[in-house]
């Protein structure tokens, strides 16, 4: 009876490793359909896939090659301790009812808490694959939503998405209410050379009280804070956001997290510089210091090194 309950349970444990690694003919119908648009990626790579869409899934697979193989690896580990936690659970009761067949109780315990640790261990290497997976899609989906975001380049030039400054420019977008936008317009004048010739590009976003992107007003004060000033080399370098909505959508989780720190965003500011490639450097509240991030920039250059890294 026991060796027939065994190879039952072998039998389920292959099944559900095979339905983790193909398409879903091993899963219900209902289930299969959500799944089955996979095949087609190629002729519709925008469709909706729990929240990502398949492009941001193929690049995430891309960027981590081999965690799926290590989720099957990772999760028939786990079941596989399951069921030795289960026939050592079975083990116990035998024990404790002084079966003929039965082995100590002293050995039924001590494989029982291994099996236990093992279930422990093999359940946190799933789920910590399951949880890195999806924080790599977070971020890929909102560098996605970044390079969708429009610009106008203070100089007068056409309007621009972001996409087109990747692998080109430097970013940093500097949020904040009205008196940080009034400080920053005045500090870049300073350096607005230096900037240009390390590839930087300034966004300045003005922020109302409700955490909204104000585009008509944030222009304007800086406009007015850089007034009778020479601009020809600071507007080569800026670009104002164009449309509030999607501006403040990607900045809503940003500003959260920075009050959920204590910081006043509206007094401070928050500065979230992005890399050529498109992944965010670091994030930072305050004004920005011009002279230590030209300074980083010739190194990530590679001019103190001769060898670029950034």
């Amino acid at each position: 009876m026991r060796q027939r309950l065994f190879s039952l349970v072998l039998i389920l444990v292959v099944k559900a490793s095979i339905c983790l690694v193909t398409t879903p003919p091993c899963l219900p119908r209902k289930i299969g359909k959500q799944y089955s648009f996979q095949l087609q990626a190629k002729n519709n790579l925008n469709e909706d896939d729990g929240g990502y869409t398949v492009k941001q899934r193929l690049r995430e697979e891309i960027d981590s090659p081999f965690r799926k193989v290590r989720l099957v690896l990772f999760g028939f580990s786990t079941i596989s301790a399951t069921v030795a936690l289960y026939f050592s659970l079975l083990t116990i009761g035998k024990s404790a009812a002084n079966f003929a067949d039965a082995p100590p109780m002293q050995i039924a315990t001590r494989d029982f808490g291994i099996n236990i640790a093992s279930v422990a261990v093999c359940g946190a290497l799933t789920y910590r694959e399951v949880i890195a997976g999806e924080k790599n899609l977070e971020r890929i989906a909102k560098g996605g939503q970044l390079a969708s975001l429009r610009v106008r380049p203070a100089d007068g030039a056409p309007q621009i998405s972001l996409s087109k400054y990747r692998n080109k420019f430097r970013l940093v977008i500097a949020a904040g209410g009205e008196d940080f936008i009034s400080k920053l317009a005045v500090s870049l004048l300073d350096v607005d050379r230096a900037l240009s010739q390390v590839s930087v590009r300034i966004i300045p976003i003005l922020i109302d009280e409700s955490g909204r992107v104000d585009v008509d007003r944030g222009t304007i004060l800086w406009r007015q804070a850089q007034k009778e000033k020479d601009t020809t080399v600071s507007n080569s370098i800026v670009d104002f956001p164009v449309l509030s909505t999607p501006w403040t959508e990607y900045l809503n989780s940003e500003i959260a997290t920075a009050k959920s720190q204590g910081f006043n965003v509206l007094q401070s500011g928050i500065g979230i510089y992005i890399k050529k490639n498109g992944r965010v450097l670091r994030r930072a509240t305050g004004l920005p210091n011009w002279d230590q991030f030209i300074g980083t920039m010739d190194v990530m250059d590679g001019n103190q090194f001769g060898r670029p890294r950034f």
